[in-house]
């Protein structure tokens, strides 16, 4: 019976990874699953040889490519906005710390992860490659008489082989109906074509 010295496994298992990925790199890696299921799949749909592992006790994953293919891995994978940006949680936002937070600084926080939230949803739509939305609460004084209306300003880098603009009205619905307050014309979006180098 053949016995393995359990001081030696991590040396085997990193021998067997490299094994599996041949003469493939790290090309991303601690990505969420979600993102390295569709990277992997872009990829491979476009003819690139590419491989996912897992890294169990961190739940990411890793993402190889051929050596040779990584430039044409970067360009694909940047025209389909990847990898995503990592937006931060209101939950890891409004942490605490054993401080206590000025009104003030609730508030900016309050605002910062409401724009986050709504700029992960607009993430989601197929063709977006980056979201930004800049959201603006005014304090208003119950004892003034005017009222200053809540407003927000969206802008959108998108892939032009989407035909994001003629979502344009969907996408300020979407940013009205996430913001207590906001009405639809207080909403402005801007959306712009991304310029891709030619792959000729």
């Amino acid at each position: 019976m053949i016995t393995i010295n359990k001081g030696i496994l991590p040396y085997v298992s990193i021998s067997l990874l490299i094994l599996l990925t041949g003469c493939k790199s790290e090309l991303y890696s601690n990505l969420p699953e979600n993102d390295a299921n569709s990277m992997l799949s872009i990829l491979l749909n476009n003819k690139i040889s590419a491989e996912k592992t897992v890294d169990k006790k961190a739940g990411t994953y890793f993402l190889y490519v051929d050596d040779s293919q990584i430039p044409q891995a970067v360009t694909i994978l940047k025209e389909y906005g990847y990898p995503k940006e990592k937006v931060a949680t209101i939950g890891e936002l409004f942490k605490k710390e054993g401080l206590i937070s000025s009104p003030l600084e609730e508030r900016a926080r309050f605002i910062f992860a409401l724009s986050q939230s709504v700029q992960e949803t607009l993430s989601q739509i197929d063709g977006v490659l980056v979201a930004r939305v800049h959201v603006v609460l005014p304090e208003n004084n119950p004892a003034n008489e005017e009222i200053k209306p809540s407003s927000a300003s969206v802008f959108i880098k998108y892939n032009p082989a989407y035909r994001l603009e003629d979502m344009k009205s969907e996408i300020k619905m979407i940013v009205e109906k996430s913001i207590e307050g906001l009405t639809y014309d207080k909403v402005s979006v801007v959306m712009v074509p991304a310029q891709f180098v030619s792959k000729n």
